[in-house]
């Protein structure tokens, strides 16, 4: 089994949507893949209810999520992680600059949908899903 962390900002838009596309994405497919989801700066508060929505649109039912802390997860359990955008990288390997990730990171370059109305969330989640599929399917 791979173990993949998703990592964006506040842990509540992107990086849920991505999980759950994964994850939905790993199952159909047969996939031996597990998908975790993180924040570098959580700001509180409740996960964006438009990602359910969205993906309910897409026939993934999303559980309920509390926004994650990447401080609260073991860095070396993961095979590779996803980032939205480039700063993102940055700074995981800044906070982890006592082990080299540099190479395990994937840059996804997905831009931030919150509060940019429910068509910035499609884009987003269209793009995550054409992104995992290939993902998943290549690398079966």
């Amino acid at each position: 089994m791979k173990n993949i962390l998703i990592v964006c900002t506040a842990n509540k838009t992107r990086s849920v949507m991505a999980m759950e596309i994964a994850n939905y994405t790993a199952w159909v497919n047969g996939a031996d893949y597990s998908f975790k989801s993180a924040g570098i700066a959580l700001v509180g508060g409740q996960p964006d209810e438009n990602v359910a929505r969205v993906l309910s649109e897409i026939s993934i039912n999303s559980l309920p999520h509390n926004p994650v802390s990447i401080n609260s997860c073991d860095i070396t359990e993961f095979d590779a992680i996803h980032v939205m955008n480039q700063r993102q990288k940055i700074t995981l390997c800044s906070y982890y600059n006592a082990i080299d990730i540099a190479d395990k990171i994937t840059v996804l370059n997905v831009d931030d949908p919150f509060s940019k109305g429910i068509g910035s969330y499609r884009n987003c989640r269209d793009t995550l899903v054409h992104f995992y599929e290939r993902f998943v399917t290549n690398e079966k």
